[in-house]
């Protein structure tokens, strides 16, 4: 009813409107396009607007400065919507730099931009100016914090997320706890925004290895959404495919794999806007299939996910670093050693631009073709690979390295040293 409505608006505004007019009638059929979820149709509208005030002549952009960040945000949504990152980025980079050249910007409209800002450079794969940019939001909110908890709390689970996304475990869980304490307190217990909470924490417990803990908070999550949601919503499903990972790591590939089954249907249905969700769960499928023996299953699974994710994701994303690690692994369990090792060596140079050097991930893939170079009789190959693993370990265990894994690496130095 509100499309139509503006589209019967939009068409009454004839020549004889002002440029406020055609922009703001412009501007709310985008919004009710937004909507519908036709972000496409919607950035159109968007776009058109913009242009109408870019061309108005300097005296009538006086007049319009709230239209246009009004038009620049929605427009920045609409791309982020359709997983648009970069382009979104571009938009958030303009809003916030006009936001603070203006002395009288209410400070929550810096904050919503700043947030917006953050979360497109996590999605683009630039986590480190993500969390500089979550951190000084932080600092902003803390003051707020008591009159404003469920925002600071908001802001607390952002960071935790993106320190999550670096690997960062032991660091983002007091945040995720707080958030959702204070979400808790601010909520009722069957609040949608509860089961985002809930899987965040459920997450990071699931990394640092509390798999009984993260189980627990995963199906009070499922339990949440599955009150408040249709079945065949796709944040259902999402949540779903977040269980499974954590009966993944429980040892049960069984309940895994079927209940990201049930996923991957759901979010195919409510393309686009769950593309980057619907690789998750094939990624995580595919791993499933390689571990239950099925690699034949699981390179299909995979090389759909990584075709995927390359037609949105910047090709750093860590993102895509784990499907070509996953996708690596099915190959060289097929004996496929080649392409295995073309996959790795892609995976490395994603996770060394995007993780520390000592994260345990960079660390995996230097084993792994230090191995398959020497399976392969590579010795030289094998010795570099072998060199830079055992200069990582010592800087991450420098006084106590552990012991079976130094003995294992000496070995194996020895062996190719002789070899070459």
């Amino acid at each position: 009813v509100a499309a139509r409505l503006c589209h019967e608006r939009l068409k009454a505004t004839g020549v004889s409107a002002t440029i406020k007019q055609r922009c703001l009638a412009l501007y709310d059929m985008g919004l009710a396009l937004q909507q519908m979820i036709k972000p496409q149709d919607a950035q159109m509208h968007f776009v058109k607007a913009l242009q109408l005030i870019e061309n108005s002549g300097e005296s009538a952009k006086v007049t319009m400065v709230q239209e246009h960040r009004l038009v620049l945000g929605q427009l920045a949504a609409c791309y982020e919507q359709q997983e648009m990152f970069v382009e979104a980025q571009g938009l958030y980079e303009a809003l916030l730099l006009e936001l603070n050249e203006r002395p009288e910007t209410d400070k929550r409209d810096i904050a919503v931009a700043m947030n917006n800002l953050a979360y497109n450079y996590s999605k683009s794969g630039q986590l480190q100016q993500a969390l500089d940019t979550y951190k000084q939001l932080l600092e902003m909110k803390s003051a707020d914090a008591p009159t404003e908890p469920l925002s600071f709390a908001i802001t607390l689970a952002n960071l935790g997320h993106c320190l999550m996304e670096t690997g960062q475990y032991e660091q983002s869980l007091p945040m995720l706890e707080k958030s959702v304490s204070i979400s808790r307190e601010c909520l009722p217990g069957d609040h949608l925004d509860m089961a985002e909470g809930l899987r965040n924490l459920s997450s990071c417990y699931k990394h640092l290895g509390d798999v009984r803990k993260s189980i627990q908070l995963c199906e009070e999550a499922v339990a949440i959404a599955s009150h408040c949601l249709p079945t065949q919503h796709p944040r259902i499903a999402v949540y779903l495919s977040q269980l499974a990972s954590c009966y993944h790591k429980a040892g049960d590939l069984d309940s895994s794999i079927r209940l990201t089954g049930q996923c991957v249907p759901i979010l195919k249905q409510n393309l686009p806007s769950t593309r980057s969700d619907l690789c998750t769960a094939l990624n995580n499928l595919g791993l499933y299939y390689s571990e239950k023996g099925m690699v034949n299953e699981a390179i299909v699974v995979l090389e759909e996910c990584l075709v995927a994710e390359r037609s949105f994701l910047a090709p750093s994303h860590p993102s895509v670093g784990t499907t070509l690690w996953n996708l690596g692994s099915a190959y060289f369990k097929r004996e496929d050693c080649a392409r295995a090792t073309e996959l790795f060596r892609e995976c490395l140079s994603i996770r060394e631009n995007c993780l520390p050097a000592t994260h345990p991930g960079v660390i995996a893939v230097l084993w792994e073709l230090g191995d398959i170079a020497l399976i392969q009789q590579q010795y030289a190959e094998s010795l570099q690979m072998y060199r830079r693993l055992h200069d990582t370990l010592c800087v991450t265990f420098p006084k106590s390295e552990d012991m079976a894994t130094g003995s294992d690496l000496m070995y194996l130095l020895t062996v190719t040293m002789s070899s070459v």
